[in-house]
């Protein structure tokens, strides 16, 4: 949900303090809740999880509700499934699985309970082809049939060399680089890309499709302009209006427009930067609670004067849909986008109604970490709580290109170049507008705590690119040139194979040590630890990076490439940073003084053994082994941590500390974590 693909978001993503930890997402159960084309059903058997926690299902009565006839062999302990053309043949304790004629070979095999089978989650996503959408804290599982397009603009192009490029590309991309989502490229309104990549749930084996839900983020700001413009275009509200005229005792309501809301020129705070957004709860379903953080704070311009990007905005303009329409903005959406389009996959996050995505959010690059995105999804509202497909918002840019919604006048209005965005192009009504080498590029992205998702338009060529990942902060920016390319005949590079070379002397790391100048009063930090090297931006964890070569680095969760700079004297002057399709040059300004720790008795350490409650299931437990203390966050690696007295501990791998505090009669009773400059006590617990 946060601000464009354009701006620079250095996100490190396993955070110690502010990650949500992936055990939040829950462990199955055996009272799974199963949605079968939506409509929630009861099942005789029970559903049961394996070694590996992969819920295994009852095959016979799931696919008989679903159509499929199901033969039985006892004599090869065989089954065989079949609909229209569909034949799949599998065995009990086997792997292999036979799907018209060709070899899928699943994580686990079915497994024989009680004369009943039982199949993994991914046999009916991998095998049989349907969308499935897992909600493992929620416990609900959705399986789908997909839905048949109708639409003649769903016609696939005949170019099958484009197609075949195009495809390699992203196969590329998903070999060497992990992509998981799912990516739809279409020209004169024909297909040329439709197709799911990657896992939609790591764990459960399930691969993502083209009607693979997923949260788009901040996406979600368009359909909250076109609703505020469609009113506009009824003369129910002007864009003109001052915000007081909807929120009486708004402050500064006199002086913001609805116009500065649709624009990001408002001057109010962006919500989900404070850390008191953290807080809410997630059962709140009033968007005012979420508007309240920030009602009272001065505004930080004046309205109409700068740009400034603020979630803030677009939670009101649904507010102001909602009291002009008195229905929900999530209703009017539906009645009045949605439906009319067709985009049936497409709703507002509703943990209650079952409406959530099908794909599991995650954090991380090579190496990937399950979220809890639900704390944006529920208070997000106008600004981003919407999910979708990518063949929905296909559906979603053709309209766009007739008057289907609004009038070409009231379209025009939104495309509109109305206000600069530092370094990248110009801010519409819900989109971003920008001139480049491929053309006028109207187009925005959405990011969630383990979501990404990007639409881009290119109107004087027909060309629509739609990207959507349960990856977040991933980079879209990169990924819509190179299949921009790919369809305008223009140069392009594959996709890097990222892969780590030995370093025959550690020492060569001692070079590159250093503080290096990042952005707005920010640094990198170069560390090494144990013949490792560390990477830190200020603020944030230490992430290892790893060698491609002696001077160039990559790291596996966060996706970044740091070069190392040499001048004529050898000496390591600057480094390289390349993220997000941008590059940073970041000159090194000093040497880094490292933190030495002192010696105590170890026995020290027994009276800090324990588990300290930071939130609720939220444990930071200290461990004591071979004379060492460590700490380790719940869902989270263990590190050791050091001591610089007897009570007082800092991390290596993080710029963040612990101190033990005691009672009067010498009892540890809590640890205060200090991290972000903030002071987070935890009280011992067992």
């Amino acid at each position: 949900m946060n601000i464009s693909r354009r701006i620079v978001s250095i996100v490190l993503l396993v955070s110690l303090l502010l990650g949500i930890p992936a055990t939040t997402l829950g462990t199955p159960q055996a009272n799974i809740n199963i949605l079968l084309d939506e409509e929630k059903v009861s099942l005789e058997d029970e559903i049961i999880t394996n070694e590996i926690n992969q819920i295994m299902l009852p095959l016979r009565e799931i696919a008989e509700k679903l159509e499929y006839k199901v033969n039985w062999d006892g004599n090869t302990r065989s089954i065989t499934l079949s609909k229209g053309s569909q034949i799949i043949e599998l065995k009990i304790g086997e792997t292999k699985v036979d799907v018209n004629g060709e070899i899928l070979v699943l994580k686990s095999p079915p497994i024989l309970k009680e004369t009943k089978t039982f199949v993994p989650m991914e046999l009916f996503s991998n095998a049989l082809g349907l969308v499935i959408g897992w909600n493992g804290k929620h416990q609900v599982l959705k399986i789908n049939q997909p839905e048949e397009k109708n639409e003649s603009f769903f016609t696939i192009s005949k170019d099958k060399d484009k197609q075949a490029e195009l495809d390699a590309y992203i196969k590329a991309l998903e070999k060497h680089q992990n992509f998981h989502g799912s990516v739809f490229v279409a020209k004169d309104g024909e297909v040329l890309l439709n197709k799911g990549y990657g896992f939609a749930d790591f764990e459960q084996n399930t691969n993502n499709i083209s009607q693979t839900k997923f949260a788009i983020g901040s996406i979600t700001k368009q359909f909250t302009a076109m609703a505020i413009m469609q009113l506009n275009e009824k003369g129910l509200l002007s864009v003109e209006d001052k915000i007081s005229k909807y929120f009486p005792d708004f402050p500064n309501g006199d002086s913001i427009t609805i116009h500065n809301l649709l624009t990001h020129t408002s001057g109010l705070t962006n919500y989900t930067n404070l850390s008191e957004f953290l807080d809410i709860d997630l059962n709140n379903k009033d968007p005012m609670k979420t508007i309240e953080l920030i009602k009272n704070l001065p505004l930080e311009f004046e309205p109409g004067k700068e740009f400034s990007y603020s979630n803030t905005n677009y939670v009101l303009l649904g507010m102001i849909v909602e009291n002009i329409t008195d229905i929900s903005l999530e209703d009017y959406l539906q009645k009045n986008i949605f439906t009319p389009l067709n985009m049936s996959n497409t709703g507002s996050y509703y943990i209650e109604n079952n409406q959530f995505p099908d794909a599991t959010p995650y954090t991380g690059f090579l190496e990937i970490y399950p979220v809890d995105d639900e704390l944006v999804l529920t208070q997000a509202y106008g600004a981003g709580n919407i999910y979708s497909t990518v063949e929905d918002l296909y559906r979603w840019d053709r309209a766009l290109s007739t008057e289907q919604l609004v009038k070409k006048e009231t379209l025009d209005k939104i495309f509109t170049e109305y206000i600069t965005m530092p370094g990248a192009g110009s801010y519409g009504y819900g989109w971003m507008i920008a001139d480049t080498d491929m053309g006028r590029q109207i187009f925005h992205g959405g990011n969630t705590m383990g979501f990404t998702a990007n639409i881009a338009r290119y109107p004087e060529k027909d060309l629509v690119v739609i990207i959507l990942t349960n990856s977040a902060y991933y980079d879209t920016t990169s990924l819509t040139n190179a299949l921009t390319s790919i369809v305008l005949d223009k140069d392009y590079e594959m996709p890097e194979v990222l892969k780590e070379i030995e370093i025959e002397d550690p020492n060569l790391y001692d070079n590159y040590i250093g503080k290096y100048e990042f952005i707005d009063g920010t640094y990198i930090n170069i560390t090494k630890i144990e013949d490792k090297l560390y990477a830190q931006v200020t603020g944030q964890n230490a992430f290892e990076i790893l060698p491609l070569s002696n001077n160039r680095f990559f790291a596996k969760d966060v996706d970044i490439r740091i070069e190392f700079i040499k001048d004529e004297e050898e000496k390591i002057t600057e480094l390289v940073l390349e993220q997000l399709g941008m590059t940073f040059v970041c000159k090194r300004v000093e040497d880094i003084e490292e933190k030495k720790e002192i010696e105590i008795d170890p026995k020290v350490y027994d009276n800090y053994v324990g588990e300290y409650e930071l939130a609720p299931n939220v444990i930071i437990k200290i461990t004591k082994e071979d004379n060492s203390l460590y700490a380790q966050l719940t869902g989270q690696d263990k590190f050791e941590i050091f001591p610089e007295s007897e009570e007082e501990f800092f991390y290596k791998v993080v710029d963040a500390k612990i101190t033990f505090q005691k009672d009067d009669t010498g009892n540890v009773t809590h640890l205060i974590l200090y991290q972000n400059a903030q002071e987070i006590p935890a009280n011992k617990i067992k």
